[in-house]
């Protein structure tokens, strides 16, 4: 039996190469702003951010310090400093870390919101059974046979969220003053 043979290069007469050769050649999209508005296109990437106080490379930055450098009283034989007597080179743009870091500490809003399929069956439960969550997992709308503490956990997820929980609560005091 003979060896199988190679199947050899074929051209690719879909393919745009003038166009993908372009595309290669782009330059990345900055979508930060700060970033975008201290970049400076004469310079390389990384003395880019090394100026802004960012890291290119996270194992260069924050090196691991070796054992010898932990013993109070040890010194080296090659004349190398421990890392706190090491100097930090000052930088130019330090205002884009501190305009970073308080876009990072601004606290979000929450988005979370339950599907209305779900808000529909946790309304469902929450007015046939009350706080029966013995009774909501034997009931037969209970499609997914959640356990009573997944129920639970789930109409607390509901009552977590305010503006869906609140709209449930308004239109359930709509429905009562509509009886009397």
């Amino acid at each position: 039996m003979g060896k199988p043979k190679k199947k050899g290069n074929t051209f690719n007469y879909n393919k745009n190469r003038r166009k993908a050769w372009k595309k290669s050649k782009e330059l990345p999209k900055i979508k930060c702003e700060q970033i975008k508005n201290a970049w400076d296109d004469t310079k390389s990437m990384q003395h880019n951010l090394k100026n802004m106080g960012i890291a290119t490379n996270p194992n260069k930055a924050i090196p691991v310090p070796k054992t010898k450098d932990l013993i109070p009283g040890f010194e080296r034989e090659d004349g190398d400093k421990p890392m706190e007597m090491m100097m930090v080179q000052p930088r130019s743009k330090l205002h884009v870390v501190k305009e970073l870091e308080d876009i990072a500490n601004q606290p979000q809003e929450k988005r979370l919101k339950l599907p209305e399929q779900e808000v529909k069956y946790c309304i469902y439960m929450m007015e046939k059974h009350k706080d029966n969550y013995k009774a909501m997992a034997r009931d037969e709308r209970n499609y997914y046979q959640d356990t009573p503490k997944q129920i639970k956990r789930k109409i607390m997820t509901f009552k977590g969220i305010p503006s869906q929980y609140q709209a449930y609560l308004n239109s359930k005091e709509e429905g009562k003053m509509d009886t009397t």
